[in-house]
């Protein structure tokens, strides 16, 4: 099983066009807002 990258942006427009570019090595997920802080 390969490793795949996470990538998080605010829109699920931006998230879907994002993913389009990046190819299948990469999830794109949206946060649907800001994010503030993430727990560690």
């Amino acid at each position: 099983m390969t490793k795949k990258q996470l990538v998080i942006v605010e829109s699920p427009a931006k998230a879907r066009t994002i993913a389009k570019f990046l190819g299948p090595q990469f999830v794109v997920k949206s946060s649907y807002g800001h994010i503030r802080d993430l727990p560690k």
